[in-house]
């Protein structure tokens, strides 16, 4: 089973994609971040510039996911992605009128992918400016970062009734550190029940 976490910047997706990955012990795709990315990506996003190459980039890292996560699968596992076409939709709000044709092209890299479920996280913006507050990246501008995900998020609601095997989830009181949240998101997403690793006093 293929699973892949989707929302705006900030709102967590990164952690979840971890520790859902551990909790069912197999594949985690994430979409990294600085230190992963060419820098010059990261440049470009803060500048908004040079849209259909960033968005190009992303899917090209998707697809690679997708392609690897391929030979993994099976009716046993579940595979968690940070991404999927719905990502590369969204993100076109951000860009002006001009690039929709050509980002437009972009977003059909993703027609191939296919997850089985795709978890739309969503959230208050008061949620997002706490954590990216608390996380302290010295390259983000959180008064820029609150206003990318106000635009993203209202496109990933608008978006995701398109998507049938799209299940919106609001992460406000949410903590994915604990094992509460998790099982909240794993409820509300269908997901398949996990294999528990016993723990034994002697």
């Amino acid at each position: 089973m293929r699973v892949a976490i989707v929302g705006g910047p900030g709102v967590g997706k990164s952690t979840l994609v971890r520790q859902l990955g551990d909790l069912y012990h197999n594949g985690a795709y994430g979409e990294g971040e600085q230190g992963v990315w060419d820098p010059r990506v990261l440049e470009d996003i803060e500048a908004g510039r040079n849209p259909v190459d960033v968005t190009r980039y992303f899917a090209d890292l998707y697809d690679a996911n997708y392609r690897d996560a391929a030979t993994h699968d099976g009716p046993d596992k579940v595979i968690l992605f940070e991404g999927a076409r719905i990502t590369l939709e969204a993100h076109i709000a951000e860009y002006p009128a001009q690039y929709h044709a050509a980002l437009r092209e972009v977003v059909s890299i993703g027609n191939a992918w296919h997850p089985d479920r795709v978890i739309v996280l969503t959230s208050s913006t008061d949620t997002i400016e706490k954590h990216i507050r608390h996380r302290n990246r010295p390259y983000e501008n959180v008064e820029q970062m609150v206003h990318r995900f106000r635009l993203i998020d209202a496109e990933f609601r608008r978006l995701a009734p398109q998507y049938p095997e799209a299940v919106m989830v609001d992460r406000d009181h949410k903590e994915f550190h604990d094992r509460a949240g998790l099982l909240a998101i794993i409820a509300a997403a269908g997901l398949p029940p996990f294999i528990e690793i016993p723990y034994r006093r002697d």
